[in-house]
């Protein structure tokens, strides 16, 4: 009695009839695998879409209908730095030029799209300094994605309870040595002279 190997006892299937045939697909409906209120995440944080009605400069703010609102966010934004001592108004040395800077608006939005929060930053034009005179060396203390994922790690590994909170102004602090000088920010001049830096 012979005895035969796997590969012997697979036989090749070969296609009876027209092989031309095309195959039949699936009519069904096919849902996202992802839910909408993670697409609308996605969308705010990853890709920084801006919504097609946040002005672009102060200007802009001050003249739309929800001027109340913006103007509400920026005083929020110069409190924010008046606690944190941020700066000190001071006259411009000789020799010593001043960055300008720029009110930066954006319409905050839940998973649902509709908008719970006005936010405005104000943010240094840092891009007309120049490297070796100006400054030597960037930094922006920033949080990290991967330290948020190493803590839900450590939540669903120990099975712990996580709670989130929202802050309106995350003060992340880094420490100058040299002086860096800016004008005042538009429409929050201080009365004491707007000739200060």
């Amino acid at each position: 009695e012979l005895q035969q190997t796997p590969e012997q006892l697979v036989k090749p299937q070969v296609p009876q009839g027209n092989i031309g045939t095309t195959l039949r697909r699936s009519t069904r409906n096919k849902r996202s695998a992802i839910p909408s209120d993670y697409v609308v995440y996605l969308q705010e944080s990853d890709y920084n879409i801006r919504a097609k009605n946040d002005p672009e400069t102060f200007s802009q703010a001050m003249s739309c209908k929800e001027s109340d609102l913006w103007y509400n966010a920026m005083k929020e934004e110069i409190n924010s730095m008046k606690s944190n001592e941020v700066w000190d108004l001071v006259e411009l040395p000789n020799k010593a030029k001043a960055i300008g800077c720029k009110w930066v608006f954006k319409t905050k939005k839940d998973s649902l799209g509709n908008i719970y929060r006005h936010k405005a930053r104000l943010v240094a034009k840092g891009f007309t300094q120049k490297e070796g005179i100006d400054y030597t060396e960037t930094f922006s203390p920033v949080s990290k994605k991967d330290s948020l994922c190493i803590i839900l790690a450590l939540v669903a590994h120990f099975d712990l309870e996580l709670q989130q909170m929202d802050v309106k102004t995350a003060f992340l602090n880094g420490d100058l040595e040299e002086k860096v000088y800016m004008i005042q920010p538009e429409g929050f001049s201080s009365s004491v002279g707007e000739q200060l830096v």
